[in-house]
């Protein structure tokens, strides 16, 4: 009996252990959680509030979560309030508040960034990053300042519509003294004009007259040009007439000396004929006689007959000869 209630203990036990297991809280890849840490006072005693966000990792669950249920009770009972102790600490090295508004700004996120991840890091989990999203300063700081903006606005506007108007008065005063140098600009260029037109109107004249002279000296050359023109050409024309006549002429006197030429070459071939039927007739004296006789029967129409011709054949030519 006393065996059984001791397995059942036993039983009773693992279960409950199991259970414990199964609702331990698993660490997630990053823990986020996101603060307010208010009334950190500065050098000077001005209270800020600043929103951080912290990204952090358990590193070892065995450990954090042997002294931790979770997370987020470790957020709550041990960053939160160690944050803003070393944001106090931190920020009581800034004296002013209007540094830290303004050109120090930045520089107070770094160090309380820095302050931060180095001072939250515990045993089996680590500060990953932190962010400060944003500072909030009092209400009646940023009011008062606001008022001082506006105030200094207005007298920078006025301070500004002061140089307009000082600028505007100076330069009315120099246009005012351009004006007059303008007039005066004016009236010497209106004297210089008068005098450009006067010298101007003399050179026209010039012109005028100069080019009238150049117009009659164009005509009498032109009158000049024409006749010498004429002339030569009444000269051309001449010499055209002398030139054709003489070509005529010369024409005339190459046809005469061709037909003298021709006559005399004709008479020199009947001369060289005459010539070379003498030597002929020199060498042979029975044809020279023969010649002789055919141009006087040419003459008289009597045959010439051979030496030794017979009657009959006298006879037939002369038959031949006669009309019947």
């Amino acid at each position: 009996m006393n065996g059984k209630i001791i397995l059942f203990l036993l039983a009773c036990g693992m279960l409950l252990l199991q259970f414990s297991c199964t609702n331990q809280q698993k660490p997630r890849a990053n823990e986020i959680n996101r603060n307010y840490l208010q009334n950190v006072r500065l050098g000077d005693g001005i209270p800020l509030s600043l929103d951080v966000t912290l990204r952090w990792k358990v590193e070892d669950p065995n450990l954090f979560f042997s002294e931790f249920s979770s997370t987020d009770t470790f957020n709550s009972l041990v960053l939160i309030p160690r944050s803003l102790e070393l944001a106090k600490q931190e920020s009581n090295r800034f004296e002013s508040v209007d540094s830290v508004f303004s050109v120090e700004r930045e520089s107070y996120i770094e160090s309380i960034k820095s302050v931060l991840k180095n001072g939250l890091a515990s045993d089996g989990m680590s500060i990953r990053e932190v962010i400060i999203s944003d500072i909030i300063f009092p209400q009646q700081y940023i009011g008062a300042k606001e008022e001082v903006g506006l105030k200094e606005q207005e007298l920078e506007r006025i301070r500004q519509q002061k140089i307009v108007n000082i600028e505007k008065a100076k330069a009315l005063k120099e246009q005012a003294s351009a004006d007059g140098q303008v007039e005066i600009a004016r009236a010497e260029a209106e004297g210089k004009v008068q005098e450009i037109k006067s010298k101007t109107e003399k050179i026209r004249r010039k012109n005028e007259i100069a080019i009238a002279e150049t117009e009659a000296q164009v005509a009498r050359f032109k009158a000049k040009t024409e006749a010498d023109r004429n002339r030569e050409l009444a000269d051309a024309e001449v010499e055209k007439v002398r030139d054709l006549k003489n070509v005529e002429v010369q024409k005339k006197r190459e046809i005469e000396q061709i037909a003298v030429d021709k006559v005399a070459k004709l008479d020199k071939v009947d001369f060289e004929r005459q010539l070379q039927l003498a030597r002929l007739c020199a060498e042979n004296p029975t044809y020279a006689s023969f010649l002789v006789n055919k141009e006087l029967a040419s003459k008289v129409e009597i045959a010439v007959l051979p030496t030794g011709t017979g009657q009959n054949v006298f006879e037939n030519i002369i038959n031949h000869r006669m009309p019947k």
